[in-house]
């Protein structure tokens, strides 16, 4: 029978982990959900104006943060581009089609980054619809934001918006 230990050093982390060890019960500053998506969109490749659609697939996942007017709104990004926005002036669905314009760039320059995600599909028949992501956070950022902004072409002419600020 093979036994391995483990260091003495791991011992706090893993009672932490576990719950035990008297962990807090709050999070530490810096591993709330800005820290967790801050982290998630900087492992995001450094590119710039990519329209590919695997560039922008780090993005894949939920946001969750309050409109404008201090109301719920969400964002959920899936695998294949597509995505479903909520917010109680606005709510859809976009499933992506070879048609989709798309463009994702990340900048990282001296401990600061910008992620944006600009996807649209103009050739929709039935009410097309546009969402802009930009989150900006790092060294030289004085107000770190997550701005998502979406918006549906009423057919028959007009549009509704929506402006969704997750906190970084």
């Amino acid at each position: 029978m093979r036994h391995s230990l483990l260091p003495a050093a791991l011992l706090p982390v893993l009672l932490a982990a576990c719950g035990g060890g008297g962990s807090p019960t709050t999070p530490p500053p810096g591993t709330g959900q800005g820290s967790a998506l801050t982290t998630r969109l900087g492992a995001c490749a450094v590119v710039n104006q990519s329209a590919d659609p695997a560039a922008s697939s780090c993005l894949t996942g939920a946001y969750t943060g309050k409109t404008l007017s201090g109301a719920e709104c969400s964002l959920t990004v899936r695998a294949d581009g597509g995505y479903d926005y909520v917010s109680p002036t606005l709510t859809y669905t976009f499933t992506a089609t070879a048609q989709a314009t798309r463009v994702f760039g990340h900048n990282s320059i001296e401990g600061s980054h910008q992620v944006i995600w600009l996807i649209n599909d103009p050739m929709t028949a039935n009410e097309p619809k546009e969402l802009n992501f930009e989150a900006r956070w790092g060294a030289n950022i004085a107000a770190p934001k997550l701005e998502i902004e979406a918006m549906k072409h009423l057919n028959g002419g007009g549009s509704v918006s929506s402006t969704c600020n997750v906190p970084l």
